[in-house]
């Protein structure tokens, strides 16, 4: 895999490259690399199986550049890329990209400025899962597939339902799924943050679906972490374990019941209908229910959210943003009270200088929407091609 030393000096080679360049005002290099390992599950305690599939791993690397070009039309802003090429020929064609791909964009006011925060997370990622060898990966997905294992053989459940232990592979116990490991490098560099930045980020998560095939019985387990030393089997045994829990399941009947929601539908209402409503782009537009209440009370008060992209041990934690700028905690919900919504550079410019943002913000507190809706949002989803209009992101 290309290293972050290597990025670091592709970054820096195009950057002093396009400094040399009279028709650019203003540009910014972004080099990423990327590896996805993954291992998949396949068992089947009826049919020969192995278990276990060979592991496989994807690595992309490549340059990006966005630029702001003089013209006798006045500024105009581009975005080129140019993948598996991190040479400075590399660069160039990224940058003859962005130029035959420029236009004029009223509302672009500059490329990311420092906001004068320190960046807080430094270092973080884990040595192991960058350098982790094929018997590693193969051996995590074995104890993912023990773990479910071995909460099958230990349910009393299954063993009244078949008669005997001996007999309980006969159920149908089928386990699908995977462990995958991620693997990040960035470098950036540009005309306002002249000293290239690096990070490095590892991640490893598994996602299980178990099924006793003979009750038509099925559950789902999942496990995340940033350390190799910190996987444990807890997806398999969460999805063997869902899947004896279902049997015998019953339909619930159309009604109004009082529920607690689990994780999983906390992050899709929040992923869906909550963030998307707090983003600055959505007060520019004024297609958020929020507009007009900054500062003002928008849920109960025992709710408070926000959104933290510096917090180690996080999966979503990164060191920096993709616009070079640290991550850091942004409150949006406070005791009920909407006081902040995520952004990137472009869309709080845009907002902060539009004739309405009072009026988007809040119109009875006149300093409220300024000094809210510029905060930062903190990591990026993905270290890949950013696009000119780049959305921010949570963690």
């Amino acid at each position: 895999m290309i290293t972050t030393a290597e990025l670091a000096k592709a970054a820096g080679q195009a950057f002093e490259y396009l400094k040399a360049q009279p028709d650019i005002q203003e540009a910014e290099v972004f080099a990423a690399a990327n590896g996805s390992l993954l291992t998949r599950i396949n068992y089947t305690s009826h049919i020969p199986c192995n278990g276990v599939e060979e592991p496989k791993s994807t690595e992309s690397y490549g340059i990006g550049i966005q630029a702001v070009f003089k013209t006798p039309e006045g500024a105009k802003v581009g975005f080129g890329s140019e993948p598996s090429d991190l040479t400075l020929e590399g660069a160039k064609r990224a940058l003859e990209k962005a130029r035959q791909g420029a236009v004029h964009d009223p509302e672009f006011h500059s490329l990311p400025k420092p906001t004068g925060e320190p960046r807080t997370l430094s270092d973080y990622h884990d040595p192991k899962l960058l350098h982790v060898r094929d018997e590693e990966l193969v051996e995590a997905g074995w104890k993912v597939v023990t773990g479910a294992l071995r909460t099958f053989m230990a349910s009393g459940h299954l063993v009244d339902i078949a008669g005997s232990e001996a007999v309980v592979k006969r159920l149908g116990l089928i386990l699908g799924g995977d462990v995958t490991i991620l693997q990040e490098r960035v470098a950036i560099v540009s005309t306002y943050m002249p000293r290239v930045q690096s990070d490095e980020s590892t991640l490893i998560m598994s996602f299980l679906t178990a099924m006793v095939e003979a009750k038509d019985a099925k559950g789902s387990g999942w496990c995340t972490g940033t350390r190799l030393d910190h996987f444990t089997d807890e997806a398999g045994v969460d999805a063997a374990a869902n899947a004896i829990q279902a049997i015998g399941g019953e339909r619930v009947r159309a009604g109004d019941y009082t529920v607690i929601l689990g994780r999983q539908p906390v992050t899709d209402i929040l992923n869906n209908l909550v963030l998307p409503s707090c983003m600055a782009s959505a007060f520019y537009s004024s297609s958020t229910p929020f507009v007009g209440k900054l500062g003002k009370p928008v849920a109960s008060p025992l709710l408070t959210i926000y959104d933290h992209g510096a917090m180690p041990g996080f999966m979503g934690s990164k060191g920096i943003t993709c616009e070079g700028l640290p991550t850091g905690r942004t409150d949006l919900i406070k005791n009920g009270v909407l006081v902040g919504c995520l952004t990137n550079w472009y869309e709080a410019q845009r907002l902060l200088r539009d004739a309405r943002v009072t009026e988007k913000g809040s119109a009875s507190a006149p300093g409220a929407a300024a000094s809210s809706t510029c905060r930062r949002g903190s990591p990026r989803r993905t270290w890949w091609w950013k696009e000119p209009s780049r959305r921010p992101s949570t963690s």
